[in-house]
């Protein structure tokens, strides 16, 4: 009879502890469930936002998006009015094209910044031009582009050419010069070759002749087999059309300039082209040549839905493991950085701190794994391919200087 309490105790205890086992049991089984469930839906939800915004190609009959209003024109400024927040290069000093229903104008830097209720109001300096006359209250969209339409608007005379690829007839814009030395100019992802326009003047008083191309899933041009934009996996072959077009017609040697994503498609044709040793150097801006990265960056500065807390980076990855499975992407062929070993023609990049579509780390590590080869130019306060827009007469310098050394 001594013994009989401990043992009821003990039971006790061992009856408590299989309790709070179980509770543990299912609490962990709770949390499974919850992160799996996370994981799953958010992973999937943020690879269709991929689907949409990165590999989709975009419709041709899109309509432009006036989002400025101008409220004030003076003989030497003008005033535009725009949801606070909406238009970061609205804010940015620098040269900036401004596209009207009717025209097309050339400002310079911010006069006055300010923000009145939900609208931030910018004045800025009204270039000389011969574009339209800005009327108050018409609407306007800020172009980076600078330049409206063709060469002509730089000064240039030009010829609308073709060249072939896998995939057929491409367009594309030829300027000539008296150099055998030619240069290849690709635009980025969802941009017109227009963007390449900021660049033609100091090639083209170099004495290069120029090639300005479209590839594919450009408006009017052939479409990738996918469905989808392929980040430099697909499109290096039209790079090497093009290179092979300007040899054709008399092109010694070839420099390549690759604006964002534009960057990718050039890296790819160093690496798999047998065109690849007649390139003699490259220019690259914003060099979109790590997708995965700039898809981490992407998520970064996104929010989740309904709860507002910022994407962790696993989510991000999980996203992009989806991501590889619903469109048939290989994101470590988009990681040009890792075969930067193959480079053996010197590069010059330019990237700006503000950039906020490819983070400056993509060209900080294409530096370091290159050093020898590659020339960094860091630009204070340029967005996205915008170095030129914060300070051409620096970036045009640049470029004269290092087309004198590879042409």
């Amino acid at each position: 009879m001594m013994d009989q309490q401990p043992r009821i105790e003990e039971g006790k205890k061992s009856t408590g502890a299989n309790r709070r086992n179980r509770i543990l049991r299912r609490a962990g089984v709770i949390v499974v469930v919850l992160v799996t469930l996370f994981y799953g839906a958010g992973g999937w939800y943020f690879s269709s936002l991929l689907g949409s915004d990165a590999f989709a190609v975009d419709s041709e009959d899109e309509v432009q998006e006036f989002d400025l209003e101008v409220i004030a024109v003076g003989e030497n400024e003008i005033t535009f009015r725009s949801e606070a927040g909406s238009d970061a290069d609205l804010l940015a000093d620098g040269r900036y094209g401004v596209d009207l229903p009717d025209g097309w104008i050339e400002v310079g830097d911010v006069v006055e910044a300010r923000t009145e209720g939900e609208y931030d109001v910018v004045t800025r300096r009204l270039r000389p031009s011969d574009g339209a006359t800005p009327a108050v209250g018409s609407p306007a969209d800020f172009q980076s582009y600078f330049y409206e339409s063709s060469p002509l608007d730089v000064g240039f005379q030009y010829e609308d050419v073709s060249y072939a690829s896998p995939l057929g007839e491409f367009d594309a814009w030829f300027v000539p010069a008296d150099g055998q030395t030619w240069v290849v100019a690709v635009h980025g992802k969802g941009a017109e070759p227009r963007e390449c326009l900021r660049i033609l003047r100091p090639i083209s008083e170099s004495g290069h002749p120029t090639l300005i191309v479209t590839y594919r899933n450009d408006p009017g041009q052939p479409a990738d087999p996918s469905g989808y934009h392929r980040y430099g996996a697909t499109e290096w072959a039209e790079v090497e059309g093009a290179v092979q077009y300007a040899i054709d017609h008399g092109a010694e040697d070839v420099v390549l300039v690759g604006l964002s994503t534009g960057a990718a498609h050039s890296l790819g044709f160093l690496y798999e082209s047998n065109l690849a040793s007649r390139a003699v150097g490259a220019i690259f801006d914003s060099p979109n040549i790590d997708f995965g990265r700039t898809v981490d960056f992407e998520a970064s500065q996104r929010s989740l839905p309904l709860i507002g807390l910022g994407v962790p980076q696993s989510l991000a990855t999980v996203a992009k493991f989806f991501g590889s499975l619903r469109f048939d992407f290989d994101w470590s062929q988009v990681d040009f950085i890792d075969d930067a070993e193959e480079i053996d023609i010197p590069v010059l990049v330019f990237h700006g701190t503000d950039d906020s579509t490819v983070p400056l780390d993509v060209s900080e590590r294409l530096q370091e794994k290159r050093p020898d080869l590659v020339t960094l130019v860091v630009v204070d306060g340029a967005g996205h391919v915008q170095a030129w827009n914060r300070d051409a007469l620096a970036y045009e310098e640049r470029v004269l200087a290092f087309l004198a050394g590879v042409g």
